[in-house]
């Protein structure tokens, strides 16, 4: 056993707080995925699995001839090509002037513009899809070529000093004309501790991933952290109240768990508790999700980031879900006002469209903390009408894949 791995068994004693670093993972359970794989090394995994497991390896494979991506491939002219630069995707030129200039923003019409080669976004969503893809198929398969490719991805993107991303976001979701830093790029880098983290504890065990390697990315984390946490843009980005909000505070809260950081841990999970109370109505409405043009999308976007630190919470045993008390759960009676549509009911707010994939991963959870068989057996529902509906639905078939191979009790 490396030496690095050493230190989740000692910090739940150093730390004594209920464990709460003695799971290697962020997001992902360990004994559900080793059980998963036992049963597909002892052929005894279902149909679904195994599907799901094939079309995994069949991803891996292309992603072992892909290019290693860097924050240097952009073409838009920069100062310094190594920091992270995207645009605002629901901003466009103004018809009215000349040069178009400053852009002016279309919510829910995301241009097209923002989401190509010119510019980052599209490059890190690739990056951390392959890392994440091919990490998996590593855990699952123990094939070193997965790791080999997943390693170099990632010190091409975060290490390599020619290609690194600087740890900062102070040029992300900017506006054509508009020469202001704006907190919402935050947004952006929420996909590395989304995906990012729960990898390297994977390639931890390659030969591909050195002690160095360890080294190294911590020391950009805690860069990154550090960004968030106290540089004036990151500061300012704590201030906001809708899904920008929560998806800041999963960032922070995942990196303090992964990097040991109680401080910030315990003072994230606060200000997230803060946070709920300002998000939700009596009823338990997101006030300012539904001021959206894709109000139910955002209402499950914004709990998808709320349920994911409740997921660390949980590890560090501080529950989110029974705040300010089991009795009263202000999570339980957000997801609870989503329920209904996931029923049958129409969605009571303007909003265009209403794709009933977006609630999945929140009612999972939920369901798990419920332990209620009609909510479990809701779920089994949707997820079924997710498989049939894959063609049409956008992310049907990851979705129902992402089930059968990490969670396939849910598809019983």
């Amino acid at each position: 056993m490396k030496f690095r791995l050493l230190i989740f068994v000692v910090l739940p004693l150093i730390f004594n707080i209920n464990n709460a670093f003695g799971a290697k993972f962020v997001q992902l359970d360990e004994q559900q995925i080793a059980n998963v794989k036992a049963s597909i090394k002892n052929a005894k995994a279902s149909s679904e699995t195994l599907n799901a497991y094939q079309a995994l390896i069949k991803k891996a494979n292309l992603l072992l001839e892909v290019k290693a991506f860097s924050v240097t491939h952009k073409t838009i002219p920069t100062k310094n090509p190594h920091d992270y630069v995207s645009i605002s995707r629901y901003w466009w030129p103004d018809t009215s002037k000349k040069n178009g200039l400053p852009w002016l923003r279309r919510d829910g019409e995301t241009n097209p513009d923002t989401q190509t080669d010119m510019v980052d976004r599209v490059r890190i969503g690739a990056m951390t899809n392959a890392v994440k893809n091919l990490s998996y198929a590593y855990y699952f398969s123990g094939n070193e070529a997965y790791a080999k490719k997943g390693t170099e991805l990632i010190r091409v993107w975060f290490l390599n000093k020619e290609a690194r991303m600087n740890p900062h976001l102070n040029f992300a979701q900017i506006v054509p004309g508009n020469d202001k830093k704006r907190r919402s790029g935050i947004l952006d880098g929420r996909l590395i501790p989304l995906w990012v983290l729960d990898s390297i504890v994977i390639f931890s065990e390659s030969k591909y991933w050195s002690d160095a390697d360890h080294t190294k990315m911590n020391a950009w984390l805690s860069d990154y952290l550090k960004w968030l946490s106290r540089s004036s843009l990151g500061r300012d980005g704590a201030k906001q109240t809708n899904n920008h909000g929560s998806w800041y505070q999963f960032q922070l809260t995942a990196l303090a768990w992964y990097l040991g950081d109680t401080k910030t841990l315990k003072r994230e999970l606060k200000r997230t508790k803060i946070l709920m109370a300002k998000q939700l109505d009596k009823q338990g409405a997101q006030k300012y999700e539904l001021k959206r043009t894709k109000s139910f999308f955002y209402s499950c976007f914004n709990l998808d980031a709320i349920t994911r630190i409740a997921i660390i919470a949980d590890k560090a045993g501080n529950s989110l879900w029974d705040y300010p008390s089991a009795e009263k759960s202000e999570l339980f009676q957000a997801i609870n006002y989503l329920m209904p549509v996931a029923q049958g009911k129409p969605w009571p707010h303007p909003t265009k469209g209403v794709n009933l994939n977006h609630f999945i991963l929140v009612l999972d959870r939920y369901a798990d903390k419920t332990g209620s068989e009609e909510h479990k057996a809701l779920l089994k529902r949707l997820l079924d009408q997710s498989k049939l509906n894959a063609s049409s639905e956008k992310g049907g078939a990851a979705i129902y894949n992402a089930f059968a191979l990490f969670k396939p009790d849910a598809l019983e």
